[in-house]
């Protein structure tokens, strides 16, 4: 997607600051010099931001600032040198806001965005400025799908405050002060909630590049599937009520028992389809070839999803093992529950104790609370979620896609595959039980 330049006035009341200053470690290649769309990262936000009329760009260098002159030079975009780079993120944040308000002290704000980033849209960053133009304390980000993503406008009112701010809190020490300080900006690019921090990120990037910034529709990738979502089963217990998102915690026997109801249901479930399948293979027409029965068990790498999958396909391979169906467990990072941070495996009444604003505001605001960079909310979890979907449904030729997980993810799965979304309505699912999703016919 190249750059047209359909001016901006509003762009003069802002600049840019691209961060590049970091290590590139998880990366392994420097990111800044990567490759996007047939220009640099570098160069493809320099131009984007221009695109949207903001002329004034800064970029904080650091590790590797050598190898970004000529970039800078070329582009004719002014340098912030953060000399503590290794200190992380936020010395670079302070490095290029001294800059740009030295610079220039008249701008209402100032657009930051990673250099991680690089397909964001010149709508979304046009949006952001216009959702942030009220008032000289208010920050602005887009969200897609719920998820935040980049750039975050930081308005010149609030520099002050960052820059005396507390530095192990980070950026979002200030932005979390108040909630009503940080106005999310609905957008519709998916390009503003993708990264290259790992080798994954960019060749996911590439993809979706290469695919015309389009992914294609759920109603497509799922057409003649069904979806059987299966609730781990019970967990051990604690002596109290616990925090349980990403802590690891084992089946109890109890659990165990509901895993194999559970297995025996799925089992049954299936059943027609193996029969049709073999139907076919024996010469009877069913007016077209039908998809393998069943081909994998998909689950969450924590032990209880994982224990419920291996159930399920013990059970499976004991019912038509002899007639050749023995599913593989495959375990994805991406369908664990949602993280919790350092709430995590922490009894409830504790954190109640120790954090009852943080524990009030969380109950006021389950979709969007979160406490920190190891924190999800549950739109994060959503697009974390929807993206192992796909990729599942990408990879895998069965009818039957069967997923062994939790009740956060079930409830983003269910809800997207009727057209909703996470924080819509959704009925709990027991632990143990199965929820249903078939694909409806395509017109």
């Amino acid at each position: 997607m190249k750059i047209g330049y359909n001016r901006n006035t509003n762009g003069k009341e802002y600049s840019g600051i691209i961060l590049a200053a970091g290590l590139s470690s998880r990366m392994g290649d420097f990111k800044p010099l990567l490759y996007v769309d047939g220009r640099t990262a570098i160069a493809g936000i320099t131009e984007t931001l221009r695109g949207a009329g903001v002329d004034d760009v800064i970029v904080v260098t650091g590790f590797s600032r050598d190898r970004l002159l000529p970039s800078i030079n070329e582009l004719r975009i002014t340098e912030a040198f953060n000399e503590g780079y290794e200190r992380g993120m936020f010395s670079s944040i302070r490095t290029g806001l001294a800059k740009a308000t030295e610079l220039w002290p008249e701008k209402k704000g100032h657009l930051l965005i990673p250099v991680d980033c690089p397909i964001v849209s010149i709508d979304t960053i046009r949006s952001v400025m216009e959702g942030g133009g009220r008032g000289d304390q208010t920050f602005a980000v887009p969200t897609f799908e719920g998820k935040k993503g980049h750039p975050l406008l930081i308005p010149s009112g609030a520099v002050e405050e960052i820059m005396k701010s507390d530095e192990a809190a980070g950026l979002k020490g200030v932005t979390d002060a108040s909630k009503d300080r940080l106005i999310r900006v609905p957008v519709n690019d998916e390009g503003c909630v993708m990264d290259m921090d790992t080798p994954e990120g960019y060749e996911e990037i590439k993809k979706f590049v290469s695919s015309g910034f389009r992914r294609e529709k759920l109603g497509v990738t799922t057409s003649r599937r069904r979806i059987i979502m299966v609730r781990h089963g019970e967990t051990i217990q604690h002596e109290s009520p616990m925090f349980i998102g990403q802590y690891d915690v084992p089946l109890s026997d109890g659990g165990k028992k509901q895993a194999l109801t559970a297995a025996e249901a799925v089992a049954d479930i299936i059943k027609e389809d193996i029969e049709k399948s073999e139907s076919w293979v024996e010469g009877v027409s069913l007016g077209h070839e039908p998809m393998p029965p069943i081909e994998n068990i998909y689950c969450s790498d924590l032990s209880r999803s994982r224990e419920t999958a291996e159930i399920m396909a013990e059970e499976i391979r004991r019912r038509y093992g002899g007639r050749g169906y023995a599913p593989k467990v495959i375990s994805l990072d991406g369908l664990r529950e949602i993280s919790l941070g350092d709430w995590d495996g922490r009894a409830i009444a504790e954190i109640k104790e120790e954090c009852p604003e943080d524990y009030e505001a969380r109950g006021n605001d389950i979709f969007t609370f979160k406490k920190g960079n190891s924190w999800e909310n549950f739109y994060d979890l959503q697009y974390r979620v929807m993206k192992a979907l796909r990729r599942i449904l990408a990879g895998d030729d069965g009818r039957n896609i069967i997923i062994s997980a939790h009740s956060g993810v079930i409830r983003a799965l269910e809800n997207n595959l009727k057209g909703m979304r996470v924080d819509d309505g959704w009925q709990p699912v027991e632990k143990g039980g199965v929820r249903i999703w078939e694909s409806p016919p395509l017109p």
